[in-house]
């Protein structure tokens, strides 16, 4: 069995190739059902967030993601001539390590962020609910989970309230030198919306709105964060009052078109605007960039701010990948012994045939035997097989963790005549 990875993410692809892979968690269980259908997957799961989309699986020797990266284009409507330089693959050992970064905050936009590490235990819940996080992806989920959890209770990687929505405030603070004499316009509720409100809070802003299509959610996060709730109808008189919005909500289409802005500046007689969209898929058009006055950053422009939370945060990632070696190297073990498995079957097998085969032989010259006596026969046999196999079985296990240890495994494969296929093995 091979382990496999294929994705792509905000180091790899821009926002508008991201975008095109954001989908409700019911899309995505659809197309992970469908995915190892029309696949032949035995073991696949799908980790998307608003950075990332990634597929793990756990598949035959000699199996790639082709067939998956090209379903996987299909239903998303892009074009995979285009997209496949934005890929990255790994596989096997690499892959592993690959999912506990990720899950350890190390891959992410915002080094340390806590919110991956829900989107890893989502990506797992929906495989196990489709079937398809076996033996395989199961574990090695199940262990960066763990990883991930260590990286944050062992290490300072995680310290303060990290996220893109940090970030976005950051940024606002960086445009104005205060933001207590400033408005500020939050629309959508969500979790990162309501990390926002609450950044926004804490860095002092002067006045907060929070709008929402649904308005008792916004009215409850006004509540919370004492600030005050736009009916959605009221979204454009409202731009025409802020000095900064904030978009994050999960609207498949733009919130804030073109047209809209260039009357909201009309209106606003010109005066500046700073609109910061941290949604995936965008919630404000790009056009908006090129109206005077207006200025848009999206999420691929915050890589600039969380450029220092990067540096200031080298020496916890080196904790981090020290965390990740170690449980890299217990995973390796723990799935080097699962490949002796079936070598440690075939030869059990074959010293039991051998038995019953040497037992049949000379069961006509020991007719004089009671049965007692014959049973006590059969057991020296077989204690004699087993203490036997005692020190070869202990061996398959030891070579399995060893440098050339498919090498030796193969030559006790060769040497006893095995075959350990489950076919093999049916017909011995």
């Amino acid at each position: 069995m091979h382990i496999l990875s294929l994705g792509l993410n905000h180091r790899t692809a821009p926002i508008e190739i991201r975008e095109w892979f954001a989908a409700a968690p019911a899309f995505q269980r659809k197309v992970l059902s469908q995915l190892t259908e029309r696949c032949g997957l035995p073991e696949a799961a799908l980790l998307s967030t608003c950075n990332r989309w990634e597929i793990y699986a756990a598949c035959d020797t000699g199996k790639s993601l082709e067939g998956a990266f090209a379903f996987l284009a299909e239903v998303h409507g892009v074009d995979p001539v285009g997209l496949k330089p934005h890929l990255y693959e790994f596989s096997d050992g690499d892959a592993v390590q690959h999912l506990f970064g990720v899950a350890c905050g190390i891959d992410s936009l915002v080094i340390g962020e806590s919110q991956i590490l829900k989107q890893v235990r989502d990506a797992l819940e929906m495989a196990q609910e489709n079937g398809s996080a076996r033996l395989l992806l199961n574990e090695i989920f199940q262990r960066s989970l763990r990883v991930g959890k260590r990286a944050r209770t062992e290490t300072d990687i995680g310290r303060g309230r990290l996220s893109v929505g940090t970030a976005a405030v950051e940024l606002a603070c960086q445009i104005f030198d205060s933001l207590d004499s400033r408005s500020a316009l939050l629309i959508g509720t969500g979790k990162m919306g309501k990390l926002t409100a609450q950044y926004l809070v804490d860095s002092g802003i002067g006045r907060l709105y929070v709008t929402n299509r649904t308005p008792e959610r916004a009215r409850s996060l006004a509540r919370y964060i004492d600030g005050e709730a736009v009916d959605f109808a009221d979204l454009a008189v409202k731009l025409q009052e802020v000095d900064v919005v904030i978009s994050s909500t999960a609207a498949p289409g733009f919130v804030i078109s073109a047209d809209q802005m260039r009357q909201t500046m009309r209106l606003r007689r010109s005066r500046p605007l700073f609109l910061i969209d941290i949604a995936v898929p965008r919630d404000i058009d790009p056009q908006v960039r090129d109206l005077d006055n207006v200025f848009l950053f999206d999420i691929d422009d915050l890589k600039q701010v969380v450029e220092s939370n990067r540096g200031e945060r080298e020496v916890e990632v080196l904790k981090v990948q020290q965390l990740i070696r170690e449980e890299i190297h217990d995973f390796l073990l723990w799935f080097n012994a699962l490949e002796t498995g079936p070598l440690v079957k075939a030869l059990r097998r074959r010293a039991e045939v051998l038995r019953q085969v040497e037992l049949d032989r000379w069961m006509a010259k020991l007719s004089h035997l009671s049965e007692q006596d014959l049973k006590s026969v059969e057991g020296i046999l077989r204690g004699y097989g087993n203490k036997l196999l005692h020190d070869p079985l202990v061996r398959i296990r030891e070579f399995a963790n060893d440098e050339d240890g498919y090498i030796r495994l193969d030559t006790v494969q060769r040497l006893f005549n095995l075959d350990t296929s489950e076919e093999g093995n049916e017909e011995k």
